[in-house]
């Protein structure tokens, strides 16, 4: 009997051990796996962060040249033909030098916005809030839509790739609303406190599934502004109704 019970005791113990040993071995499987899966995320983040201030340099270094540079020539040529202006009186030839002109103040005007756009100067110098309100002026010039800015970061503080993927994803969604939802209307509202900024997009387009549309195709405007969301740590929800659309973006603070 007691080498019976001495068996069953083994067997009990043995049995216990390799479930220990089991359950011990699929736990460790299970951590470096989300460790590995972790490392993975990490790297990719880090990746998408490198390949968005790259494109951030490439586009102030650009901007730069459009600015010192190009528009510079521009301007020059436009001197220049102000003083054969001067110099000239057949009234035919003065009408061509009058056209070109026109034709250069309009170029140089094209340059400028273009370089606005790649790099706003305002958004290092001065912040997010004053960067919006140009791009705002900007959109209400060259449109009929009613635009409304409202709200401040007040102690919320950006760095510098926080602002610039913040105006660029803001870009993205406004230019997406003007270009397939027919707005008549945008509305911008900045909510922040110590530890979270709120930034709210509201228009009165056609309503537009963003995620869906995202699940289905992801195609360069989307991608960019998911990509932009996540390389900031931020979220975004989508609020929409028959009449209208609305993007809540979230950045907090530990």
């Amino acid at each position: 009997m007691d080498v019976v019970k001495d068996i069953k005791i083994a067997f009990i113990l043995g049995t216990a051990i390799m479930l220990f040993l089991v359950f011990g071995l699929l736990f460790l499987v299970l951590f470096y796996q989300n460790h590995f899966m972790k490392m993975k995320r990490n790297e990719a983040n880090l990746l998408l962060k490198t390949a968005l201030e790259s494109e951030k340099n490439e586009r102030e270094r650009i901007a730069i040249d459009l600015h010192d540079g190009v528009q510079g020539d521009l301007n020059a040529l436009k001197f220049t033909l102000a003083g054969l202006e001067t110099g000239v009186l057949d009234e035919k030839f003065k009408s061509h030098i009058q056209l070109l002109k026109n034709t250069l103040q309009q170029t140089t005007e094209n340059v400028r916005v273009i370089s606005q756009k790649l790099m706003p100067p305002l958004l290092e110098q001065k912040g997010l809030r004053p960067a919006l309100e140009v791009y705002f002026e900007f959109l209400q010039t060259h449109s009929d839509a009613k635009l409304d800015l409202k709200g401040d970061l007040d102690d919320f503080e950006l760095n510098s790739h926080e602002k610039y993927a913040l105006f660029r994803l803001i870009q993205e969604l406004i230019q997406n609303m003007f270009k397939h939802g027919q707005v008549s209307m945008v509305q911008l509202m900045i909510e922040s406190q110590a530890k979270e900024l709120q930034i709210k997009i509201t228009d009165n387009g056609i309503p537009f599934d963003f995620f869906s549309t995202f699940e289905v195709n992801h195609n360069g405007g989307l991608q960019n502004i998911m990509s932009r969301i996540r390389s900031i740590g931020a979220t975004m929800k989508q609020l929409s109704d028959d009449k209208s659309n609305t993007y809540i973006i979230q950045l907090k603070r530990k």
